[in-house]
């Protein structure tokens, strides 16, 4: 009795594990979320050389919703950043930044 028992407990525990191994190797579906790109704050900065600020006034009238697009000044040469936030309608924050170069002509 004492052997079948200690068989039953082997192959209980050899299911056991191919249970394990069959959920882990499972394929997990994707989470995915998106924020409707409504933007209701947005800001927009543009950063100079020597990490002189400039102000980026109104964006242009005839962007979309979802868009930002600021008309630039006047710019010198040198290395700017253009550093973005927005607040989607669902309040989820994104942001970002830009980097580029104006050469001298």
């Amino acid at each position: 009795m004492g052997a079948l028992r200690r068989g039953w407990g082997l192959r209980l525990a050899i299911v056991v594990i191919l249970g394990i191994i069959w959920a882990c190797s499972a394929p997990v579906p994707a989470a995915q979320a998106h924020a409707i790109i409504l933007v209701p704050l947005r800001s927009a900065q543009l950063v100079g050389p020597r990490h002189r600020g400039i102000a980026l006034l109104r964006q242009e009238a005839d962007a979309p919703p979802d868009s930002l697009a600021y008309p630039p000044p006047a710019l010198g040469p040198g290395e700017y950043q253009a550093r973005w936030k927005v607040v989607a309608a669902d309040g989820h924050v994104t942001e970002g930044t830009m980097a580029f170069t104006v050469a001298a002509s």
